[in-house]
């Protein structure tokens, strides 16, 4: 499992960095400027402090549950598409949770640590805390969304740098170019895949498609897992593999405990992990 997480590191922190931006908020200004939007457009008359209620609970949907009819729904009246895009976020416009960004610090400096084996500083929480940030906080010059794993790369070395000076270089470009490597070693598969068409790697009935989604949606969510829907349990191994994992995010799924929230939290990026793989590479 951390030799496969590990090879598929590029991509994942690609996919997590960006998945910050599904779970944010509007930043306050930018709440203000989409208040001042719809009374300009005559979609809103109450006070700011009440349109914000209304914004807290449309981001605090799914993303693919933030429809405009949704936004309809809570305002004077219907909007017109192009006030619609203006809700969209990116890291410039909206605030992201620190909790969220130090729960991927700590993922990926863990994933380093085993899957590198090293304890170098440059992996350390606070570095891949600080570089998150530069990447969720960005100056103008930088990117605000689509962040890409060289954005990634760019903004450690930054963090490194402003920390350390050139003390750690040697030992950042060695993980840098192992990393690098991994990720060209994805792209060539995914060319592969390309020139050949689209290979399944198991087959699905509809059933187990629709269970599927529908525990990554409650995991994601974090609401109740729905039962395998079968009586006679999964039959396939990397489904079985899913629902044993899924039994044990239930026992720790509740916890207060410090010491097993760390480990719920992981269980549950697997989980998410498991599904999304599921699903992308299944035949439909």
């Amino acid at each position: 499992m951390i030799k496969e997480l590990w090879q598929n590191f590029p991509r994942l922190i690609e996919e997590k960095i960006n998945a910050l931006l599904d779970e944010a908020e509007p930043s306050q200004a930018k709440a203000f400027q989409l208040y001042k939007t719809c009374q300009q457009e005559n979609l809103w008359s109450e006070s700011f402090e009440k349109f914000s209620e209304h914004l807290d609970h449309f981001f605090a949907l799914p993303k693919h549950d933030r429809r405009k009819s949704e936004l309809d729904r809570l305002l004077d009246r219907p909007m017109h598409s192009s006030v619609f895009a203006g809700f969209h976020l990116n890291f410039r416009t909206a605030s992201v949770s620190s909790r969220s960004v130090a729960g991927l610090a700590n993922w990926a400096h863990n994933l380093m640590r085993v899957g590198y084996k090293t304890d170098s500083a440059v992996i350390s929480m606070d570095v891949l805390t600080k570089t998150l940030h530069y990447i969720t906080h960005p100056p103008f010059f930088e990117k605000a969304e689509n962040i890409e794993f060289e954005d990634f790369c760019a903004a450690w070395k930054k963090t490194v740098f402003g920390l350390f000076g050139k003390k750690y270089d040697a030992e950042l470009d060695k993980i840098v170019s192992e990393l690098r490597w991994l990720q060209t070693q994805i792209k060539n598969e995914e060319k592969a895949l390309q020139k050949s068409g689209f290979v399944p790697t198991i087959y699905l009935t509809q059933t187990e498609i629709d269970w599927t989604e529908a525990v990554l949606r409650a995991v994601s969510d974090n609401t109740d897992i729905p039962k395998y829907p079968l009586s006679k349990g999964p039959q396939k191994q990397r489904l079985v593999d899913l629902v044993r994992t899924i039994s044990l995010y239930k026992i720790v799924q509740t916890t207060k405990l410090p010491e097993f929230i760390e480990h719920r939290d992981k269980i549950r990026a697997t989980i998410i992990d498991r599904c999304e793989k599921l699903l992308n590479e299944c035949a439909r």
